[in-house]
């Protein structure tokens, strides 16, 4: 006989974990494209109504689902440091661009070129925290003494960043623990350290 156990409503935390869960499994699946309020609520065995009732559109749906990976998946918290902060951060991309589900970034790249509800998302929220996160990471190094007050923020900002999201998407060389090692040693802290603190050789 088939079964005909009613389903566990879920609610709170719960349902959004759900509805999360399948927003990334469709990107990852067919690009954000696939993305749709229908797709969404089957996957999660729900109504369409529920959804709407807590996002009026795709793009915000998909805006908030993107932003709770890049929380859970790149760390943000005060390691003591700026090297620790920085190295944290890196390593969290390394973890995203090569662990389970590492499909979503070149998908989204690849979306956002011709699709501007999905650059949109993109940039309103994952973007727009990590530049805060960002900034933050940058003004306790400069509070601390270990950042020059005078650097360059944007450069700080996507240097390290940008280096990892160059392998993922154009040359496919490795992306490791030890490349963001290497660049936050070699690349990041003599650019922003302050010369007075900068160990001799």
């Amino acid at each position: 006989m088939p079964d005909v156990t009613p389903r566990t409503r879920r609610r709170g935390a719960e349902l959004d974990t759900a509805i999360h869960d399948a927003v990334i499994g469709l990107v990852v699946e067919g690009g954000p494209a696939a993305v749709t309020m229908e797709a969404v609520a089957a996957r999660v065995g729900t109504g369409k109504t529920v959804l709407y009732r807590r996002w009026p559109d795709r793009s915000a749906l998909l805006s908030e689902a993107l932003l709770a990976v890049a929380i859970h998946r790149i760390p943000h918290a005060d390691t003591g440091s700026f090297r620790g902060d920085m190295l944290a951060v890196l390593d969290g991309l390394v973890e995203l661009f090569t662990g389970p589900g590492s499909a979503i970034g070149p998908a989204l790249v690849a979306a956002m070129a011709y699709d501007p509800e999905v650059a949109r998302a993109f940039r309103e929220s994952v973007i727009t925290w990590r530049k805060d996160e960002m900034a933050a990471m940058v003004a306790r190094g400069i509070a601390r003494g270990e950042v020059r007050a005078d650097v360059t923020f944007e450069i700080v900002r996507e240097l390290g960043q940008a280096m990892l999201w160059h392998r993922l998407l154009v040359t496919g060389d490795p992306i490791t623990h030890e490349f963001a090692v290497r660049i936050v040693d070699e690349v990041l802290l003599p650019f922003t350290t302050n010369p007075t603190t900068r160990r001799g050789p």
